[in-house]
């Protein structure tokens, strides 16, 4: 990963303004490769579709499309972004809980992979099937798939008890049903479910379920097996105190459970994983500038810095993320037990908890590594507007891939006019 000193980091500020993001193209390429990779070498056909809604900067959406995967989209904003990059429409992975109904119209009639993932949506395809005679919609279903395990405790994300998404018992007998009076040629099983541990384990589960599921209906017109996300990417162990998966054990066990089916090992049905943070979060670091430090008497010692916790990690997980002090100069200094908080007016703007920094002072930096994954999609403009993206232009200088959000783009959308009462 790229790693800048002060004077590096200084140049980018003063052209494009601090905080900004860091893209490393080359460690998401690298990322993509190594997944497809690992997939490959144990099964065939494989598709990557890439997860816009982790981080569609497009400079990355379009290394994923250089490199053959699809774009895989959870919404119109997603869908049309995919397309002003030059996707095809038959390399579109439309998936989500709200597709309205021009979506639709326009997945259907550019043969899209659409999942569905409820009887309204069903209902749309069966409006649009009556409006569009002899036309072949590439049709999937999203199957809820339930993660409890053998200790009865449920490993959906965030410890809920059951996963929202997908068809399940009535309704998946339905939409069966009514997808096969219709016509309509089911395809592609999904089963997509988010985890809060993302073991190999809920893999496991989901590549039998997805086998079960095509065994009980008698599927046999399945083209696409959609594992969905949800892996490790390379984590250190320091992050999270644990050893993480590595793509080869991801691999090994998919393959082991889809290839043990003999309706698997005789048709081979492409298999589809849609990485986000495995392959994003890695390739992108986030350079915040000290502005002041603070000593709450027998508390706390805090540095402010001009990010927030909003530009690292918008889910406020409890974990640390991994850093880099970066100082205006090499003086010497006392160690400082501190809290790096961020420059919004909300008290859990933590970035960095019970940390040690050698003397830091304002006009130094801090680096935020593995900033990729859930951050520019869910940074709002809240009290700071959207800092600047910039990658290595080759030739030893920075290239800017977005820049800094102004008030006049926060205002565009407004009505400025005093309203008459």
């Amino acid at each position: 990963m790229i790693e800048l000193n002060h004077a590096e980091i200084d140049a980018v500020a003063t052209q494009y303004g601090s905080p900004f993001y860091v893209f490393d193209p080359a460690q998401f390429r690298s990322n993509i490769w190594r997944f497809s990779a690992a997939m490959r070498a144990r099964y065939e056909p494989f598709i990557l579709g890439y997860s816009y809604k982790t981080n569609y900067l497009p400079a990355a959406c379009l290394l994923v499309k250089e490199a053959g995967g699809y774009a895989e989209v959870v919404s119109r904003l997603e869908y049309d972004l995919a397309i002003r990059l030059g996707y095809d429409h038959q390399k579109i992975i439309f998936n989500g809980p709200l597709k309205r109904e021009q979506d639709l119209d326009i997945a259907f009639s550019g043969r899209a992979v659409v999942n569905l993932d409820s009887m309204t949506e069903l209902e749309f395809l069966c409006d649009w099937v009556k409006k569009h005679p002899g036309e072949k919609p590439v049709v999937g279903l999203r199957i809820n798939v339930n993660l409890t395990g053998a200790d009865g405790e449920s490993h959906v994300q965030a410890g809920l008890k059951a996963g929202r998404f997908g068809f399940a018992g009535e309704n998946l007998d339905s939409a069966v049903e009514k997808l096969s009076t219709l016509g309509v040629d089911l395809v592609s099983l999904h089963g997509h479910s988010s985890s809060n541990n993302r073991s190999v384990e809920n893999f496991h589960t989901i590549c039998r379920t997805l086998c079960s599921v095509r065994e009980y209906y008698s599927l046999d017109g399945l083209r696409f097996f959609n594992i969905g996300g949800g892996f490790f990417g390379r984590v250190p162990k320091e992050l999270i105190g644990r050893e993480v998966p590595s793509f080869e054990e991801y691999a090994a066990v998919i393959s082991e459970v889809l290839l043990a089916d003999p309706w698997v090992r005789k048709n081979r049905p492409a298999l589809v994983a849609e990485p986000g943070v495995s392959v994003v979060a890695d390739s992108m670091s986030f350079y915040t500038k000290i502005h002041s430090e603070k000593t709450v008497p027998g508390q706390k010692n805090f540095i402010t810095v001009d990010g927030s916790v909003f530009n690292v990690k918008p889910t406020m997980h409890p974990y640390n993320m991994l850093f880099r002090h970066i100082p205006e100069s090499a003086g010497l200094g006392d160690e400082l037990l501190c809290d790096v908080v961020g420059s919004t007016c909300m008290e859990k703007d933590v970035i960095l908890q019970e940390i040690s920094l050698p003397n830091p002072q304002p006009g130094d930096y801090i680096e935020i590594k593995n900033a990729g994954a859930y951050t520019i999609v869910m940074t709002p403009p809240f009290i700071n507007l959207a800092p600047a993206i910039v990658a290595p232009d080759g030739k030893g200088g920075f290239e800017l891939l977005r820049e800094a959000q102004s008030v006049d783009h926060f205002l565009a959308c407004y009505n400025l006019r005093t309203l008459v009462i």
